[in-house]
């Protein structure tokens, strides 16, 4: 068995599983480790596309540290290997094609969302409240709210350090052209 975080852990012949203890936590590490979405500051510039027509959405940053490219500060930072973000968005607003070094959970909390995928987008599911997609890293990925109001989708980017975002050459062009010094 590899080093596992509880004490005194053992395989249990009986019921053919393992037992063992908690490792200690104080109450207030623990409460330190809690968010309340009600107090999330959101950021309508947490990623470059932000700023293109059609991709304008609030970023709430929950747990983790984020891509190395997020413009948001998280609530809280101690999550060893995800990352959670919330995602407001108005009718027809989303991400843009995107890709991560790490696979990237979409679950939807209000509403109904289409997610993307390939270099153009051209393949699309759409998802309603409470289900997800998992999406591998490096495949190019968008999201938009297909609801008639604001709606919530839940993000969970895994590992450690999530690296940069890269942006489809779909969207070269919009990005060049919204961000012209």
């Amino acid at each position: 068995m590899t080093k596992r975080d509880e004490l005194d852990v053992r395989f249990d012949d009986a019921i053919k599983a393992y037992v063992g203890k908690s490792k200690p936590i104080a109450d207030e590490a623990m409460q330190a480790r809690v968010w309340r979405f009600d107090e999330l500051d959101g950021s309508p510039n947490a990623f470059l596309d932000a700023a293109v027509p059609g991709h304008e959405r609030v970023l709430y940053g929950a747990l983790g540290t984020g891509t190395a490219d997020e413009q948001i500060v998280k609530a809280v930072k101690a999550a060893e290997n995800f990352h959670i973000d919330f995602i407001k968005a108005r009718p027809g607003q989303g991400a843009a094609l995107h890709s991560h070094d790490s696979e990237e959970v979409f679950i939807v909390m209000t509403g109904r969302w289409k997610v993307c995928w390939g270099t153009d987008g051209e393949n699309e599911l759409e998802l309603s409240q409470f289900d997800g997609v998992s999406v591998p890293s490096g495949v190019m990925r968008s999201f938009e709210n297909l609801g008639d109001g604001e709606n919530v989708l839940m993000a969970i980017i895994g590992g450690r350090t999530p690296g940069h975002c890269v942006w489809s050459e779909s969207i070269l062009g919009k990005l060049r052209k919204v961000h012209a010094s």
